[in-house]
């Protein structure tokens, strides 16, 4: 059984291990103990503040194997972006150009830096050891954030997005990095992306063009990658699409890579998941309804799994006794359900 729960400083060592195995590109995931174990206790400090005080926190989960112990993945959430500090995102854009003496009418696309989602939830920090992707382990990862934000509503913003990661070659170096930010600023992409990694954005705003950006101006084959996603990542991106998550228009300032998002309501996760009472705990389930995705309703000491629920009286599910156990719940405890 894999369980899901937030993060806590012991986990350190195991995040640090999933995060060298992300290799570069992984914003929200750097391969920097210090700032690993940051992101733990501001997640934590962010569970324990008040709805009000975590607008501007972050949390971090991990997914565990019960069986073994081993945490296997992680994934991040940020209720709030570009409140405290900026958060850009180049859009591409459409400008016309025509010629009554040429007799020709032209759409020419160009880069446009905007703080498009300041003030939106951000899912993040994605990764699965590649070990544990089997299952339905990743989906199951993915998703379990949707629950989250549909029990805990309150604390977070209208719309959801997501930043994927872009197209890089083997070394982490980004082309599109390499033939437009690098002529604004004289660092390499991975210096660029781990200032970044640090919450030091006002260097974007200084530095990157301020004004549009044509895309003909660029190597072909720098426009190719722009608004595409890094192998690695497809699969995410696939995931977020089935949940509701669109592309339009905007990517990633460093690796042009794109960024997706949704009505936080209109999530297909958190539109499908219910609240029930635990009706009974079983050894095993005489009826079983089919496998879920399950939460106890608990901040503090949330936890999420996936397995089997029984569906016997209207707004009630009955668990089996591992499930109820490792949710820390009992007869007459909420939880919240969707079908995985």
């Amino acid at each position: 059984m894999m369980l899901i729960r937030p993060a806590v400083l012991d986990d350190l060592d195991a995040i640090e291990t999933l995060a060298a195995s992300a290799g570069p590109g992984m914003t929200n995931l750097p391969d920097q103990r210090d700032l690993l174990r940051d992101k733990i206790v501001q997640s934590m400090e962010t569970i324990a503040a008040s709805a009000e005080d975590s607008m501007q926190g972050g949390y971090l989960f991990v997914q565990q194997d019960l069986g073994t112990g081993r945490v296997v993945g992680c994934c991040g959430i940020l209720p709030r972006v570009g409140i405290s500090r900026p958060f850009y995102s180049f859009r591409v854009i459409r400008l016309t150009h025509s010629s009554q003496e040429l007799d020709r009418y032209e759409p020419v696309e160009a880069l446009q830096m905007v703080e498009e989602y300041r003030g939106s939830t951000e899912i993040a920090t994605l990764f699965l050891s590649p070990d544990a992707r089997v299952d339905g382990n990743g989906r199951h990862l993915s998703r379990s954030r949707f629950l989250f934000l549909a029990e805990f509503r309150e604390r977070f913003a209208d719309r959801v997005m997501a930043e994927m990661r872009g197209m890089q070659d083997e070394l982490g170096r980004s082309c599109f990095w390499d033939n437009l930010g690098r002529h604004f600023i004289d660092m390499d992409f991975s210096r660029a992306d781990y200032m970044s990694s640090l919450g030091q954005y006002q260097f974007i705003a200084d530095m990157m063009p301020k004004f549009p950006v044509y895309l003909r101006l660029l190597p072909v084959e720098v426009q190719a990658v722009i608004g595409k996603p890094h192998a690695a990542t497809q699969p995410a991106l696939t995931l977020l699409e089935r949940e509701g998550f669109r592309f339009e228009g905007c990517v990633d300032v460093f690796d042009a890579g794109p960024t997706v998002h949704c009505p936080l309501e209109q999530i297909m996760t958190v539109r499908h998941s219910e609240r029930l009472i635990v009706g009974h705990v079983q050894d095993r389930l005489t009826l079983d309804s089919g496998e879920h995705m399950v939460c106890n309703t608990e901040l503090e000491d949330f936890r999420l799994i996936r397995g089997s629920i029984a569906r016997t009286e209207p707004g009630m599910a009955d668990l089996d006794r591992p499930s109820a156990e490792a949710l820390g719940v009992t007869v007459g405890d909420r939880v919240r359900v969707v079908e995985f």
